[in-house]
């Protein structure tokens, strides 16, 4: 699929206007990659390094704050030029984008979560965010699982006793301690989602956009700034 993007053009050979804005798209909340601040500005780690690298390039960049499950699709269809929030890197979503190289590694062990008592995954009926590494996962099994929109969808249906579990990038979420606490939430069974890292996405074949994000991580990593970023926010 072509790119469609402001970026996009300059694979064509079209010159970028000063005036046009790098539009990056995300997911908020996720901390610390993403998150909404209490005045609604998107902050956090991925936030502080595109700003970052905008800043390098000289891009005037516009955040835009939508479900997971629109990032890999808006960045196909040229809606963002790129795509970032703590997003893994897979076989499958290569197949569908160009990363960049990985700028954060993220632990292969995930939870399923659920009260106390709760039926086994394969006996279970499992709550998931759609468009994540998670649900490509129980997609890979036999397991009965409903995905949502969001992450707050999933946790809700979790504790209303819609699903008997859920799956997601919650083990190590501090931000997540008083809710699990307030409906008497545990981890219950351990599983083991690989990926290649946290990285960029850009739309398959904008190697020039591609090339520019990488440089100016190969520089952020020689300068000590992605160290600093990951030893504020991690």
């Amino acid at each position: 699929m072509p790119c469609a993007g402001t970026i996009a053009s300059l694979v064509a050979g079209v010159v970028l206007a000063a005036s046009e804005p790098v539009v990056i798209g995300t997911e908020a909340p996720f901390p610390a990659y993403t998150y909404l601040a209490e005045d609604g500005t998107i902050t956090g780690h991925d936030r502080d390094l595109m700003d970052d690298i905008c800043a390098r390039q000289h891009w005037r960049c516009e955040w835009q704050n939508v479900h997971f499950d629109e990032l890999i699709p808006g960045v196909m269809s040229g809606r963002f030029d790129i795509i970032i929030g703590g997003i893994a890197v897979t076989a499958e979503r290569r197949d569908l984008v160009d990363f960049t190289q990985a700028f954060s590694n993220s632990s292969p062990e995930e939870w399923f979560v659920g009260h106390p008592g709760a039926p086994e995954p394969d006996q279970a009926l499992i709550a998931v965010q759609s468009g994540t590494v998670h649900e490509a996962h129980l997609k890979e099994t036999d397991y009965s699982f409903r995905s949502y929109a969001t992450e707050t969808q999933v946790l809700d249906a979790l504790a209303l006793g819609t699903v008997d579990l859920a799956l997601g990038p919650f083990y190590t979420r501090e931000d997540l301690a008083p809710f699990i606490d307030a409906n008497d939430l545990d981890f219950l069974y351990p599983v083991m989602i690989p990926d290649d890292g946290i990285a960029m996405a850009v739309c398959r074949g904008n190697t020039e956009l591609l090339d520019s994000l990488n440089a100016a991580l190969d520089a952020m990593r020689t300068d000590g700034t992605l160290a600093a970023l990951e030893d504020r926010w991690f």
